[in-house]
């Protein structure tokens, strides 16, 4: 879902990304779908939809808003 060392990984029969929105992706899901990620258990989806939110945060060396990474 995120492209770093430590991503968490969307896993379902099918899916489709039917939004985007700056930092934000809405998401439609097909199946049962399931995120998998090395810090936390797997997390299942309830919803037809999710929403990946990427979360900014303020660098003080460059001054500048920038996603946060994993």
């Amino acid at each position: 879902m995120e492209k770093t060392s430590n991503q968490h990984t969307l896993k379902a029969p099918g899916y489709k990304i039917i939004e985007k929105d700056g930092s934000t992706e809405t998401f439609r899901i097909y199946g049962d779908g399931f995120i998998f990620h090395g810090e936390h258990k797997i997390l299942r989806i309830e919803s037809d939809y999710f929403v990946k939110y990427i979360q900014q945060e303020y660098n003080p060396i460059t001054q500048l808003t920038e996603n946060a990474y994993d």
